[in-house]
């Protein structure tokens, strides 16, 4: 029973198990306190901790926005980044536009390591293994001609599924 000074601040609390109060009592005493004192003491430490933390919220703000505009940055890059492969992809095969070109034209090397993977490509999947902007209508013509002519050299052929190497 509590002393009648300490009756206006009593609080009754049941525990699951008798194992549990066991339990409490074994920190209590390993902490060299009495059970009331350790309960208020684990009570008061979970309630601090609960409280929101306002450095850290900001803290996690500031970074969300920070993460914000390099995903931002990330995707301008990557568009630029696209361009210029496929300015270097249009430059490096722009014979293969010529219609009557005499000489020596060289396939794009990324292209026929794809297509010798074994597995059909759609031509979406081609342009973006090739890193080749869909938009750039000269790119992707010659990309289509290229393929045409390993086409045409029964290296390729083109089905439902899309384009693949003949074994």
């Amino acid at each position: 029973m509590p002393r009648p000074s300490h009756y206006n601040r009593q609080f009754l609390i049941y525990l699951p198990t008798e194992k549990d109060l066991d339990n409490w009592k074994e920190l209590a005493k390993a902490a060299g306190i009495s059970l009331n004192k350790y309960i208020f003491e684990m009570v008061e430490r979970g309630r601090v901790e609960a409280q929101p933390r306002t450095d850290l919220i900001k803290e996690i703000s500031d970074l969300r926005e920070e993460n914000q505009k390099q995903r931002e940055e990330i995707k301008l890059k990557s568009l630029v980044l696209e361009k210029y492969e496929t300015e270097l992809f249009k430059f490096r095969h722009e014979s293969f536009l010529q219609p009557e070109f005499q000489g020596t034209q060289q396939f794009s090397e990324a292209l026929v390591n794809l297509l010798k993977k074994g597995r059909a490509y759609s031509g979406q999947d081609i342009l973006k293994s090739l890193n080749v902007d869909p938009k750039d209508s000269e790119a992707v013509r010659i990309v289509h001609r290229q393929l045409q002519i390993l086409q045409d050299f029964k290296l390729i052929t083109e089905g439902a599924n899309g384009w693949r190497w003949v074994e």
